[in-house]
């Protein structure tokens, strides 16, 4: 069964390339250009990985990783953007991304980053990991 992405990229350019580009390469892509439509996305869809720009209209990636993970939902997550200092990437780190991508980017490099974050993350699907999550903050 192919592994889901959700793709979430405000730049129709790049979402569209990176979409092709990962369906090409087997995962299947729900690509949404928006931090609304990500964090909704991220609720029905139960991705196996998310991919999020930082700069996105609605809610910022930064917001989309932060509820995520408040939520207790472990699903691996790439930030993918164009803020190169090393704050941004200490930021997007904080605000729980497992792994951040500068742009422009080699998408070899975005495939083998994911195919990384893949291998660490548990078995289990998405709604298993994240009601383990819940799980864990309820015992704590």
């Amino acid at each position: 069964m192919p592994r889901t992405v959700l793709l979430a990229e405000d730049d129709r350019a790049i979402r569209h390339a990176l979409e092709r580009a990962l369906t090409l390469e087997g995962y299947r892509v729900t690509a949404v250009a928006d931090g609304v439509e990500a964090l909704a996305q991220a609720h029905r869809g139960r991705p196996d990985v998310l991919v999020l720009d930082v700069m996105m209209p609605g809610i910022d990636g930064l917001q989309v990783c932060r509820e995520l993970r408040a939520e207790g939902d472990a699903t691996p997550i790439l930030m993918l953007t164009a803020l190169v200092e090393t704050a941004d990437r200490i930021a997007g780190l904080d605000a729980g991304a497992d792994d951040y991508v500068v742009k422009p980017f080699d998408v070899e490099e975005v495939f083998a980053r994911l195919r990384a974050l893949l291998r660490r993350t548990d078995r289990t699907d998405p709604a298993e990991r994240a009601e383990a999550g819940a799980d864990d903050r309820a015992a704590a």
